[in-house]
């Protein structure tokens, strides 16, 4: 039988029982997703929000900037608005250094190695947008720390 079937012909109380209880069961849940620190200044949140704003729209500039490297490539002719970097599933081993990294050192060795430029140093305002964009573009997807792929 159609489970949705099923559930129509449960009786009304059985069903309100399993609503409560789900509630109650989801309550205990922490829920982390756009919660803001009801603490935090409001002044704090809107200069948050525009100085990220500023770091995303940088890291798309330099995301299509074929500058970053010397042979005229630039990050989006790999991963067009940032598509299969998966920023969520880092830090992870990345066989290119034979060890765990973070998303920055990985930026960094690809605009070291595929697009032939320089490194920047951790923490550079270049890596923080780049990060940025690439998070931003990521937006929704599920935390899965160390999980294997691109």
């Amino acid at each position: 039988m159609n489970p949705f079937r099923m559930w129509l012909k449960w009786p009304l109380a059985v069903a309100a029982v399993f609503v409560v209880v789900s509630a109650a069961q989801a309550a205990d849940i922490p829920q982390r997703k756009h919660v803001q620190n009801p603490q935090l200044a409001p002044e704090l949140v809107k200069k948050t929000q525009e100085e990220t704003a500023k770091a995303i729209k940088r890291g798309d500039d330099l995301w299509h900037d074929r500058s970053l490297g010397t042979n005229g490539m630039a990050c989006n002719m790999c991963h067009p608005d940032a598509a299969v970097t998966h920023p969520e599933t880092y830090p992870k081993y990345k066989q290119q250094f034979g060890r765990v990294v973070s998303v920055q050192q990985f930026i960094n060795w690809c605009i070291q190695v595929p697009l032939q430029g320089k490194s920047h140093e951790l923490g550079s305002d270049e890596l923080v947008a780049l990060e940025a964009y690439m998070n931003d573009q990521n937006r929704g997807q599920v935390m899965e720390i160390g999980v294997p792929g691109p």
